[in-house]
């Protein structure tokens, strides 16, 4: 008894959603179906027009009761839709029985003429992506336009390829009509309607049985489409959300709580990360490694996109629980390079330069595995690049071992470290941003906060790409150095 429960409301589920999921592709035939409604009253009323003026050759008396019915029904469909916005469960028949009666009296007016009018409200009806609607309106159709071919013959214009007369029958035209003289040499109603089912109607039926089979076959694969459509949707919805979700876990794992050390006097240090896409595979870091040492880490990791975003996060982890052992750059990127080697089946790699500031000397010890060379900003002066040795990227081989270089900061020092998104940050031409760029940027106000550096070197960037799409992670970091509280650096000068 349970899972008979639980196997209905799961059917129930199943059809509520799928009623949300047509509802507005329902509301969308409803107003399209006014609009062919509104269209066929403007018809309605030229045909009485013409009617009139002589055109069409027909009396008032016999067209003007079935049009003056026929656009007032037209006028009442109208206001109903309008009264519920088109949005009722109920409309969608209501509105296909209105153009089948509609169309069905200006058939029987205008009999053989009009054979067209009995495929439109079918082939609309598949706009609601509903096989059974369909065929529902396949056979009112049927049913309204065959009393329509009926009660035409007699009434509305008369086919004379299906008046036959034996040999010799003379026909005398009163008034010049031929349809005066077809009924003074004897044709009957009799005749005339079982001819008229015979031969215009039954024709007309089974080229009209093609259409609706066509109809059925494209509500149904429509419908098929709408549902496919729709799961797509869901699933991009929920890749979104999850890729949002993906880069706020990505930002928490960086630090991005600014001022970064509030009781620190001795240094002040920014850094932002702009991705490509939702998520990215640069990254940066900072921390203590004790009172007296900060470690920072500025990397790329090769790809773009949750891999990448997924390879950075064990990287990021790797190297900080290396640094946190105390150990040296050069030993910290040794022993992360194996770590990575041992258990990378996708081959990718990081580039990575990593720093340890002594914070009572300014001394920094830096290790460089294929990634940027940093810019730094001597006192009064301007920044330029400090090309250190490089050695080769983490991941990329095995048994790798990485070579370190000092750099010397004094009081009022910055050294700025960023990833390639920067100098190849590109034009709509093609061309790069370059290092030297970077460069002019850094020193355009070299004096700034490290936020502000980081803010003028984007505005440069952003300046310089234009309406160009980012293709590649835009990282940077900035360290100003002040030095202890004396203003005693003991640096080797």
């Amino acid at each position: 008894m349970k899972e008979t429960k639980n196997s209905f409301f799961s059917r129930l589920r199943a059809k509520l959603t799928a009623d949300e999921m047509f509802h507005e592709t329902e509301v969308q035939a409803n107003r399209l179906g006014a609009l062919i409604l509104l269209v066929s009253g403007i018809i309605l009323v030229i045909i009485l027009i013409l009617t009139a003026l002589g055109v069409f050759i027909l009396t008032l008396d016999t067209v003007f009761p079935p049009s003056i019915q026929a656009i007032a029904e037209i006028v009442i469909l109208l206001a109903v839709c309008r009264a519920v916005k088109y949005d009722a469960w109920w409309l969608k028949p209501f509105l296909l029985l209105g153009l089948v009666l509609v169309y069905a009296r200006l058939d029987s007016m205008l009999t053989h003429k009009a054979a067209i009018l009995m495929v439109i409200p079918v082939v609309f009806s598949s706009r609601y992506f509903s096989r059974r609607l369909t065929v529902f309106t396949s056979v009112v159709t049927t049913v309204a336009f065959a009393f329509s071919a009926f009660w035409g013959s007699t009434h509305g214009l008369i086919n004379l390829n299906i008046v036959t007369f034996p040999e010799g029958t003379v026909m005398t035209a009163t008034g010049g009509f031929l349809g005066d003289a077809i009924l003074n040499a004897g044709a009957s109603d009799g005749m005339l309607q079982m001819n008229t089912m015979i031969f215009d109607f039954l024709p007309k039926w089974l080229m009209f049985s093609i259409i609706s089979i066509i109809s059925c076959n494209i509500a149904r694969r429509g419908r098929k489409m709408v549902v496919s459509q729709h799961e797509k949707d869901l699933k991009s919805a929920r890749i979104e959300s999850e890729l949002s979700l993906a880069t706020r876990i990505q930002a928490d794992m960086l630090p991005n709580t600014f001022p970064a050390f509030p009781g620190r006097p001795e240094f002040d240090v920014f850094a932002s990360m702009n991705p490509a896409k939702e998520v990215g595979g640069d990254f940066y870091d900072f921390f203590l490694i004790d009172d007296d040492h900060l470690c920072m880490v500025m990397a790329d990791v090769s790809g773009k996109g949750v891999p990448a975003a997924l390879f950075m996060m064990a990287s990021t982890i790797i190297l900080a629980n290396n640094a946190l052992m105390g150990k040296s750059p050069s030993q910290i990127l040794t022993e992360t390079n194996a770590a990575i080697c041992s258990n990378n089946r996708e081959e990718m790699f990081v580039t990575v330069w990593l720093g340890i500031l002594e914070i009572s000397t300014g001394k920094l010890v830096a290790s460089n595995a294929g990634h940027e060379y940093p810019a730094v900003r001597d006192p009064g002066g301007k920044f330029e690049l400090v090309r250190g040795k490089h050695g080769f990227v983490l991941g990329g081989m095995d048994g790798v071992s990485y070579k370190e270089h000092e750099i010397f900061l004094r009081p009022g020092s910055k050294i700025f470290l960023y990833t390639d998104g920067v100098p190849e940050a590109t034009d709509a031409a093609g061309n790069m941003f370059g290092t030297e760029k970077m460069i002019d940027a850094l020193n355009a106000d070299p004096d700034a906060t490290p936020e502000e550096v980081l803010k003028n070197v984007k505005t440069s960037v952003d300046r310089f790409v234009n309406t160009s799409e980012q293709f590649d992670d835009l990282t940077m970091l900035c360290l100003d150095y002040k030095g202890v509280a004396d203003d005693k650096n003991q640096n080797g000068e």
